[in-house]
């Protein structure tokens, strides 16, 4: 299939393939089906009574706001992590004590992957 389409005033024609799952669902009173998302399972704790938290989403930490040894209450901020030029606060999932900071201010993350660790 052919399409004309303008950028910034200038024409193209381009060609484009239409897959067979697009034209079924594209056809009147199809059935749409939405994906779930795909969220990776949260990782275990590392080892008897561990409590961790878990980065939600791959970016770059921005901000760390807590420190060793400071007590936490569930909702609290924790850090900040950019993803895509938009800032996400990660707070506390428990109470707890800050055993130990996995991630800080500069580093790129993954999703799932383990923050911080409370006693």
């Amino acid at each position: 299939m052919k399409l004309k389409v303008t950028v910034n005033g200038q024409d193209y024609e381009i060609e484009v393939e239409v897959l067979d799952d697009v034209r079924q669902a594209a056809q009147p009173g199809a059935a749409m089906t939405p994906m779930a998302p795909q969220m990776p399972p949260p990782p275990a704790p590392a080892g008897p009574g561990a409590k961790v938290l878990s980065s939600p989403i791959p970016g770059t930490v921005v901000e760390v706001q807590v420190k060793v040894g400071q007590q936490v209450k569930r909702n609290d901020p924790i850090m900040i992590i950019d993803a895509m030029k938009m800032n996400t606060q990660i707070s506390a999932v428990a109470d707890g004590v800050v055993k130990e900071l996995l991630a800080k201010s500069g580093d790129a993350v993954k999703m799932g992957q383990t923050l911080v660790t409370f006693e």
